[in-house]
């Protein structure tokens, strides 16, 4: 039992930072972050026998496939919001224990400590879980997903539950087969299955592939009856795609062009219509501004990486708080430094580190092309704590070779 005590102790002061954190905050909904509202309506009809669908004030009509049906089905799971936020806290402390197991299969016992330590303490995830939105929830999906990928060669439980998360984050569809592609090199032991056995491999690629069409059949089959068409993800993509790459465009999300007098026929339009509408008038705004203007495209480009790995943040809402500069940058400056030196550190293996490096990646390009903002990088704070653990195992090393290195002199 003493050999588990600081995990456990970990996971009790993570549990706690989070109750105390949701105390404080309350059950009162962001207004500066209005997807909560959505979320809200989206439960609430559910438990109420409407289905998955709200009211979208902004086009004065019902939509039915704007969200994916994860997060919305698991906060109507709670018949509060004290509810479901208790078991967002709850949840958001197994990722902590994720975080500890994942760094364990690389790194030391005390190295692998901190990476959770770093998780627990994390204060972008804690002030997530205290919000009705699908951070928490899709970061343990992503963090236990990659832990069952690389505890053992059996990719497949690790591949449903990164299946299922795409149900809670739809830009995540592709991120299941890349993971599994490199969990192979990860898991890689020469004469593993031989004889008899061989006929178990599964062809890993293909296998992500069928197990995110076998998740997301029977929310596109229900799309299909309710809508007449198969949308196998959102009727959301079409607005973010659009707020990404317009002519007012910054690199932030700002939705309000939605608003302007100009865009009023888009209320006539169906949800399918007008995602559709949208996603082809960013295309078109891509192409001819790359042809007119590439260096603009460009800027805009690396404007989104940049706010999306900003240690503070950048919006209206949050970038006047000094606190919050503050407490990001001391938490952030530090975390993004060691995870760096982890990344070249020989601590790791390289395809464990190819590994760990795969979703940072992915979502990055991800937000390049459609909107930057701190919130977006938080499912792979715990994959750069883990770096981060590495990092500070090498420079220990270094520190402890130096006088040694000096006294052979």
């Amino acid at each position: 039992m003493k050999k588990h005590a600081g995990i456990a102790a970990l996971l009790v002061v993570a549990l706690a930072l989070r109750l105390t954190w949701h105390f404080i905050h309350g059950e009162a909904i962001d207004t500066r972050l209005p997807d909560q509202a959505e979320y809200v309506q989206l439960a609430e009809n559910f438990r109420n026998g409407y289905g998955l669908t709200f009211y979208d004030m902004r086009f004065y009509q019902s939509v039915y496939a704007y969200r994916m049906p994860g997060y919305p089905l698991f906060a109507a799971a709670g018949n509060s919001i004290h509810s479901v936020l208790f078991h967002q806290a709850i949840i958001d402390t197994s990722t902590v224990l994720a975080t500890y197991l994942l760094a364990r299969r690389w790194l030391s016992k005390g190295a692998s400590l901190f990476a959770a330590a770093a998780v627990a303490f994390n204060p972008f995830m804690i002030y997530f879980s205290g919000l009705l939105l699908s951070e928490t929830l899709y970061t343990a999906f992503l963090i236990w997903g990659c832990v069952l990928l690389v505890s053992h060669p059996n990719f497949l439980w690790g591949g449903i539950v990164l299946a299922l998360s795409v149900l809670v984050r739809p830009s995540a569809v592709a991120l299941p087969v890349i993971l599994g592609l490199v969990s192979v090199f990860v898991n890689y032991t020469p004469g593993l299955i031989e004889g008899k056995r061989r006929w178990l491999r599964l062809p890993v690629g293909a296998t992500m592939v069928l197990l995110i069409v076998l998740v997301l059949f029977p929310w596109a089959l229900r799309n299909k009856i309710r809508l007449g068409q198969w949308i196998w993800l959102t009727t959301n993509g079409g607005v973010t795609r659009y707020d990404g790459f317009n002519s007012d465009a910054t690199g932030a999300s700002d939705q309000r062009f939605l608003s302007q007098p100009q865009m009023r026929f888009l209320q006539h339009m169906s949800e399918v219509e007008r995602d559709n509408y949208l996603s082809q008038q960013a295309g078109n705004w891509i192409r001819d501004t790359w042809q007119r203007e590439p260096s603009r495209l460009l800027r805009l480009t690396l404007v989104k990486i940049a706010r999306t790995w900003s240690p503070v943040p950048l919006s209206a809402e949050y970038g006047t708080r000094q606190l919050y500069k503050i407490a990001a940058a001391a938490y952030s400056i530090p975390i993004l430094m060691l995870s760096v030196v982890g990344l070249w550190a020989a601590r790791i293996p390289r395809s464990a580190r190819l590994f760990l490096l795969s979703p940072i990646l992915y979502f990055t390009m991800i937000h390049a092309v459609s909107v930057g903002s701190l919130r977006y990088r938080v499912p792979v704070e715990p994959l750069l704590a883990v770096l981060a653990a590495a990092g500070l195992m090498t420079i220990s090393d270094w520190i402890r070779r130096r006088p040694a290195s000096g006294l052979t002199s």
